[in-house]
């Protein structure tokens, strides 16, 4: 089989376990081709792509067989199947890979905002004392005893919820099929929204997502409540949350995904005191690449004894 591999920043260590792992197979590393065109080619030859190529190139692979994805999101490549003529594509992603990272990241920034550490932080760098600024205008919260809606109640939903139950928060989740939910449906979740605390969206990009978190949901808020993105920025009305932080409709925000990235100089969302920017960072983790390869060695031995693959995609699901 013509294997492609197209993900970034493998070392030399990491693509010989690769090529040891894959015995007989013809392997091309994308970032030893020069040149899109070359690379396009390589993608449209190959009987599986281990990587997040663009999807346009994929709709010349007409023997594609297996599209191993390097990250969990899975948005633009779900209208392959309906690009392309040829050999059934399956399409697997890295579930269940970045949940413990994904949950420190949002625990940061859910303690960052708490404890106040934006504000106390640009005052070390003017040298300001704020302490009693800080305790006279009451802003320091604790997790412990915080009332958390969780959105979404998969792998990164679930390791968050431990997370912040150790600290003793008590936590709810909003999916409408997952076991562990109380809240179904929209209407429910509107009526929990006025007594939540705390606001985390795991939820994938999908035509059910998109706009969730919308004007009006805001406007049902606790003034104080802190909504935090681990999901995707799709989900939330980017310019509706500027407008509820203006107006005190919510406390502030923890931002770890956005709808254009990078974002945009202009965004207001760059400057907004009561604004967290982690910059898609939530997923990185030390030896992540080589986690990576371990995955998808893993599952390709699944896919030559025919057996089912680990993260399939239905891509009427959307995930």
């Amino acid at each position: 089989m013509k294997i492609t591999i197209a993900v970034a920043g493998l070392d030399p260590e990491q693509k010989a376990r690769l090529n040891t792992g894959l015995p007989g197979h013809e392997i091309r590393y994308l970032d030893q081709v020069a040149g899109d065109p070359a690379r396009q080619v390589c993608v449209a030859e190959a009987d599986v792509v281990f990587g997040n190529v663009p999807a346009a190139w994929l709709e010349a692979a007409r023997q594609l067989r297996w599209l191993q994805l390097d990250s969990a999101g899975v948005d633009a490549y779900l209208r392959l199947g309906a690009a392309r003529s040829g050999t059934p594509v399956v399409i697997t992603n890295l579930r269940n890979f970045f949940d413990v990272a994904v949950a420190e990241a949002a625990l940061a920034g859910i303690l960052a905002w708490h404890r106040q550490l934006p504000r106390l932080l640009a005052a070390q760098r003017e040298t300001r004392w704020i302490k009693g600024e800080l305790e006279q205008a009451g802003v320091i919260a604790q997790v412990h005893g915080a009332r958390v809606i969780i959105l979404g109640a998969g792998a990164i939903g679930r390791r968050i919820a431990a997370v912040l139950q150790s600290f003793g928060a008590e936590v709810r989740y909003y999916a409408r099929t997952s076991p562990v939910a109380t809240l179904r449906n929209r209407a429910e979740l509107d009526a929990a929204l006025p007594t939540a605390d705390i606001v985390i969206n795991t939820l994938p990009h999908t035509p059910e997502t998109i706009g969730l978190i919308d004007r009006e949901r805001l406007a049902r808020f606790r003034p104080t409540a802190l909504l935090v993105n681990v999901g995707r920025g799709s989900v939330l009305d980017e310019t509706a949350l500027v407008d509820a932080l203006q107006a005190g409709q919510l406390g502030g925000a923890v931002l770890d995904v956005t709808a254009t990235e990078p974002l945009p100089a202009a965004s207001p969302l760059w400057a907004h005191p009561r604004i967290i920017l982690t910059q898609h960072t939530g997923g990185r983790f030390p030896g992540e690449a080589a986690a990576k390869v371990t995955r998808f060695l893993e599952n390709f031995a699944r896919f030559t004894r025919g057996d089912p693959l680990d993260g399939v995609v239905d891509p009427p699901r959307g995930y």
